[in-house]
């Protein structure tokens, strides 16, 4: 598949993500609260709004300065690290293969990323500009992926 091919893929899913978060907003299909506390996974709640959820930014890896990848198979994360060290400013991508359709969900800076199934890789990224601990978890069956710890 070429650049512009992918690039175009990735704008749809862009796209049909904020379709689906206005959908879960106009339904109130999630409770509300504050996500700017940047709390450890162990006390995550799960009933937040994501109807004010923005949407993650395609960049390839070749244009990050932190690369995470993440393998989700049979409902099981694979990822080198529980907890990435990164600086405030970087330019940071998931790098995702999974087997089921699913929302990648940075907690506290409160950013999705709609992850498609299947043997090709979903490039999501963005710049962190705020420093704390922040969640990232696969939101649809909360499961626990890692955290950014941003200095």
């Amino acid at each position: 598949m070429t650049r512009e091919a992918a690039l175009k893929i990735d704008r749809l899913r862009v796209v049909a993500t904020g379709m689906l978060v206005a959908f879960l907003a106009l339904i109130g299909a999630c409770g509300s609260q504050d996500e700017t506390s940047g709390e450890p996974h162990a006390n995550h709640d799960h009933s937040h709004d994501h109807g004010s959820s923005k949407s993650m930014s395609t960049v390839f890896p070749e244009d990050a300065d932190v690369v995470i990848e993440i393998e989700f198979r049979n409902g099981v994360v694979n990822t080198p690290k529980n907890r990435v060290a990164i600086s405030s400013g970087d330019q940071i991508v998931f790098s995702i293969l999974s087997d089921v359709d699913e929302l990648i969900h940075v907690h506290g800076v409160d950013l999705v990323g709609e992850v498609s199934s299947g043997e090709s890789e979903n490039f999501f990224g963005f710049e962190i500009q705020t420093s704390g601990i922040f969640e990232v978890e696969f939101e649809n069956s909360g499961v626990f992926i890692t955290e950014l710890l941003v200095s």
